[in-house]
């Protein structure tokens, strides 16, 4: 353990208590959420963890079990609790009506009709943080979990921070993000390729900002063996949605087939464009090819990363702007030492080295992938090249663990004062990469 370790452990323990507030927990496809929570437990902080919806996955990863947080679902449909929300909000209002009503115009301001769903769960959160004694709010995601603790923190006075990082980022209206990312004691950010967006949206707002990259738990997902099956598989999980470039995917294991390359796909994952891409299997005649497996738990997913040859997720930017930052999954196939083959879309260069911890090829461009892919299953000598590069980037950049740590700092540095952030520190204050981000 080292002493940047040491010192969290004994600031977390008198940092107070924090609550976590995220849209649904757990979830599936969120193993970096679970990940984060898991290394908050280890340091030491007293956590309390907040769910605006039931979890909507019927499976569970089996880590999950290590969670030692209470956790608490707001009420949710909203219509079905109708007492119990409308007896919060009396309360927040009898208890502080200045702090109330501030949230009120808050909300309305925004001239968001989300937001009043937002107001009335901020209202039930509100009332819950108080009762659990809370002494800082962080949101797991910038948009509906962002707001809803944004509206909480005018209630309630208890400050609170955010976490941005794809989707939740980059389909926020810019005007009413701007609000809660200023009002926000710290901002966490998954990527580099984030904070030059987040720069840019600023424009001049004083936006505190650090950066520290998800990871994975490197003791759980080891260098090791792999291609572990005949013929070689080519390896891809993810949901089942538009931004993972599945279909890109598909058309290139079509091109693969017809150049007599003998391997398989295998598919792991769930979501809206299951049906979709089974079609598209169908009619590409790729049944024998291609796999869809389904959700799967962590430890299963690991057994099949031993089992590819290589990892594809052929990743986009959808036409409404949607995109990863990251994908996690990414992180542990080449934590596995699986090699790699994705796309240069949002931050995934900043893992990916093109030519030298794995291949890059454009989006939507089915040949190129199967070039790709192609160029792997031939030659051993590139595949141990770029899974042991990929280790090791990995290793120095993604270390779930050591990047916990950077984020418990800040967290115990916001708890432990309410001090205004310095302008040094501020974006809009001067174009320079913050200091959290350069521990990574």
């Amino acid at each position: 353990m080292g002493s940047h370790e040491t010192a969290v452990i004994y600031s977390a323990r008198n940092a107070g208590r924090l609550g976590y507030l995220v849209k649904a927990f757990p979830r599936v496809s969120e193993t970096f959420i679970l990940n984060e929570i898991l290394e908050l437990e280890r340091q030491g902080f007293d956590l309390r963890i907040y769910s605006m919806i039931d979890p909507p996955d019927r499976l569970q990863h089996k880590v999950f079990q290590q969670v030692r947080s209470k956790i608490t679902y707001l009420p949710n449909p909203l219509w079905r609790n109708g007492h119990r929300v409308l007896g919060d909000h009396i309360q927040q209002m009898w208890r502080a009506p200045r702090a109330y009503f501030s949230a009120v115009g808050r909300a309305f301001g925004t001239r968001d009709s989300e937001m009043i769903e937002r107001f009335t769960q901020a209202g039930c959160l509100a009332r819950r943080l108080e009762e659990d004694g809370v002494t800082h709010l962080h949101a797991g995601f910038v948009h509906s979990p962002g707001s809803v603790a944004w509206l909480a923190s005018a209630m309630t006075g208890l400050p609170f921070s955010l976490a941005s990082h794809a989707k939740d980022l980059y389909h926020s209206p810019p005007a009413l993000l701007r609000k809660k990312l200023s009002a926000a004691r710290v901002v966490f950010t998954c990527t580099r390729y984030n904070i030059t967006h987040l720069k840019r949206l600023a424009e001049g707002e004083p936006i505190h900002v650090r950066h520290a990259y998800h990871g994975t738990d490197l003791s759980r997902f080891q260098f090791g063996p792999y291609a572990q099956s005949k013929p070689p598989v080519v390896l891809a999980v993810a949901r089942l949605v538009e931004k993972k470039g599945l279909d890109t995917l598909v058309r290139a294991c079509a091109r693969l087939r017809d150049r007599g390359r003998d391997f398989r796909c295998h598919i792991i994952g769930d979501g809206p464009l299951r049906k979709p891409l089974s079609d598209m299997i169908r009619k590409y005649k790729l049944s024998r090819v291609i796999t869809l497996e389904g959700s799967l738990d962590q430890s299963e997913v690991l057994t099949w990363y031993r089992r590819a040859t290589v990892f594809a997720l052929p990743c986009v930017v959808t036409v409404d702007g949607d995109r990863d930052g990251i994908p996690n999954v990414l992180i542990e196939a080449a934590a596995c030492g699986v090699p790699l083959v994705s796309t240069p879309v949002s931050g995934i260069p900043e893992l990916i080295e093109e030519g030298v911890s794995g291949l890059l090829v454009p989006p939507h461009e089915p040949d190129e992938l199967a070039n790709a892919l192609d160029e792997l299953l031939r030659s051993v000598v590139l595949r141990e090249k770029l899974r042991v590069n990929a280790r090791a980037r990995v290793v120095k950049a993604f270390d779930v663990r050591r990047n916990a740590v950077a984020i418990g700092q800040e967290l115990c540095a916001v708890m432990a004062s309410r001090r205004a952030v310095p302008a040094a520190n501020q974006i809009g204050a001067r174009e320079r990469v913050p200091q959290t981000s350069r521990l990574m």
